[in-house]
C-alpha cells in the first residue's frame, strides 16, 4: 500500500472550541490530509467540542516539539496565549512560530506581520498597518490604515478600526467594537463587544459602551511583555 506524506501542525495549549477553528482554517486553506499534534502545558482533559464533525488530534510530550514543523497557539485570548508562550519558551522561540492566514482575507502589500499571527476568514488589513507577535484577528474584522496592534492581543469578530488606531499589548477587543481615527488603547485592556471607542482608553482597563468608557481596572490579567 502506498504511503502518503501528511503535513503536521503543532498546537501549543488546548481550547476545545479554538482547536476546531484552527482545524477548519487549515482545511479551508487547501490541506485536507494532515495531523494535529497538541502540546499541553498543564494537566487537563483535552476533548474537542465537535457536535457536527470529529476533529482528530494527538497529545504529544513537550520534549517532542519540532521547530521545523508548523507551530501555532492552540488557544485564544491574551490571558491564555502569553502564559503558554512563557511555559514553552525553553523549547520554542518567537521565530519558530508560524502564521495562519485564511485565503479569504485581504492583507495590504505594505502591512507587516510578526510571528504567531492568526487571521481568520474575510478580514481586511489595510495599508501601513503592523500586527504584533501572537495576535489573533477573527472573522470579518476590518483593520484600518496605519494601525498598530500590540503583541498577544485578540481582535474579535466584526471589529472595525479607522485610521491611525493603536491597540496595545495583551488587549482583547470584543466583537463588533468600532474605533474612531487616532484612538490609542493602552496595554492589558479589555473593550466590550459593540463598544464605540471615540477617545483614548488607558492601560489596564475594562471599558465598554457607546461612547466607550472605563468601567473599572482590569484585574483579570496584567501581562508585562519584555
Amino acid at each position: 500500500m502506498k504511503q502518503t506524506n501528511q503535513s503536521t501542525y503543532q498546537l501549543l495549549g488546548f481550547d476545545q472550541n479554538w482547536i476546531c477553528v484552527l482545524h477548519d482554517l487549515i482545511h479551508f486553506n487547501g490541506d485536507h490530509d494532515f495531523n494535529l499534534d497538541v502540546f499541553l502545558n498543564m494537566e487537563m482533559q483535552a476533548n474537542a467540542s465537535t457536535p457536527t464533525q470529529e476533529v482528530k488530534f494527538d497529545i504529544r510530550e513537550i520534549e517532542k516539539i519540532k521547530t521545523d514543523v508548523s507551530i501555532y497557539f492552540g488557544v485564544a485570548s491574551p490571558k491564555n496565549k502569553y502564559p503558554i508562550y512563557r511555559d514553552f519558551l525553553h523549547f520554542v522561540k518567537q521565530e519558530d512560530y508560524n502564521n495562519l492566514i485564511a485565503d479569504s482575507s485581504i492583507l495590504s502589500y505594505s502591512s507587516i506581520l510578526e510571528q504567531a499571527v492568526l487571521i481568520d476568514h474575510q478580514c481586511v488589513i489595510s495599508a501601513q498597518t503592523s500586527i504584533g507577535f501572537g495576535v489573533s484577528i477573527k472573522r470579518g474584522a476590518k483593520i484600518g490604515h496605519h494601525n498598530k496592534i500590540g503583541a498577544f492581543s485578540d481582535i474579535n469578530p466584526g471589529v472595525i478600526t479607522s485610521g491611525n488606531v493603536q491597540i496595545g499589548n495583551a488587549c482583547e477587543i470584543g466583537s463588533g467594537a468600532i474605533f474612531k481615527n487616532n484612538v490609542i488603547v493602552g496595554d492589558n485592556t479589555f473593550v466590550g463587544m459593540g463598544s464605540v471607542v471615540t477617545k483614548d482608553i488607558p492601560p489596564n482597563s475594562i471599558a465598554f459602551g457607546n461612547p466607550c468608557k472605563v468601567i473599572r481596572k482590569n484585574d483579570i490579567w496584567n501581562i508585562q511583555i519584555d
